[in-house]
């Protein structure tokens, strides 16, 4: 810290596990150091793992300085705590299940600094461009 490094922990979904009167995740919030340890949200495993990425955004704040955005194709299933899904349900930011326009709103009351597109499916060549269409038209 003393040299202007900061440390980020990627959410990837296993960390919601239930653990006392909630998840290891809170567990991970409560026990880190703000000063020293904050948070990327990967929006698509948070959904993945069943949670709600807005009232994450909501409870946690500032915790969150960067946030990954992918579209979740429909039929990908949620409720999964494996931090596992096929790259082909990765779809086009604003497509799919996840429903963005509160969750950026939220991001941007939260403070998140910096956003990243990531598509690792075998379509993101055609993919991201459309994510960035969205990003940049969606209404907030």
């Amino acid at each position: 810290a003393k040299h202007g490094f900061k440390f980020f922990y990627h959410v990837h979904g296993y960390e919601f596990q239930p653990y006392q009167n909630g998840t290891l995740f809170d567990l991970m919030m409560a026990e880190t150091n703000p000063q020293f340890v904050n948070y990327e949200m990967d929006v698509f495993w948070v959904v993945h793992a069943g949670q709600d990425p807005v009232r994450l955004l909501d409870k946690y704040g500032k915790r969150w300085e960067l946030l990954h955005v992918k579209g979740m194709k429909d039929s990908t299933p949620t409720g999964l705590l494996t931090g596992h899904s096929d790259v082909a349900n990765d779809v086009p930011v604003g497509s799919g299940k996840i429903d963005y326009p509160p969750i950026l709103r939220a991001a941007q009351k939260a403070g998140v600094k910096w956003y990243f597109i990531e598509d690792e499916s075998p379509l993101s060549e055609k993919q991201i461009p459309e994510s960035i269409h969205y990003l940049l038209t969606v209404k907030l």
